[in-house]
């Protein structure tokens, strides 16, 4: 395709379905050029080809040329502002609906934050992440949604 070289790197943590697949070098720039659709529709086929090969096998998530690095500490901060809200008024706070991998990332960045628990809710392309502080009405049923 002339792309250029790459350096590719798979990532798994322990206890999830999600592996993470890193794209480094010129042809991982080029294809982040093309805009998110372009790195969504590979991930897509990624997907794909992975259930065709396991039917239970996990997600994947493609991360091209670093673009994965800005977008969790935006979305990191996110979590922490909503979750000091949340605390705050002592109303559980529901974030803009997200695809699965940055759903995964604010529950992952509140998973240490005491008194505060995250579950997601909706269906598909409208499913988002609640944050809820202790003391809510939600907060039993999002703390067993995080074991």
């Amino acid at each position: 395709m002339g792309l250029g070289d790459f350096e590719m790197t798979e990532t798994r943590e322990e206890g999830s379905d999600l592996t993470v697949i890193q794209l480094r070098g010129a042809a991982s720039t080029a294809l982040s050029a093309g805009g998110v659709r372009t790195a969504e529709a590979l991930q897509l086929l990624a997907n794909q080809a992975a259930k065709q090969a396991s039917p239970d096998g996990g997600r994947v998530v493609l991360d091209t040329d670093g673009e994965g690095d800005e977008r969790e500490s935006s979305l990191a901060s996110l979590a922490g502002k909503a979750a000091e809200r949340a605390s705050d008024t002592g109303r559980s706070v529901a974030l803009d609906p997200m695809n699965p991998k940055d759903r995964r990332i604010v529950h992952v960045a509140l998973r240490e934050v005491d008194k505060i628990a995250t579950m997601s809710m909706g269906e598909g392309r409208y499913r988002q992440v609640l944050v809820v502080p202790e003391g809510a009405s939600e907060y039993a049923e999002a703390q067993g949604a995080q074991s």
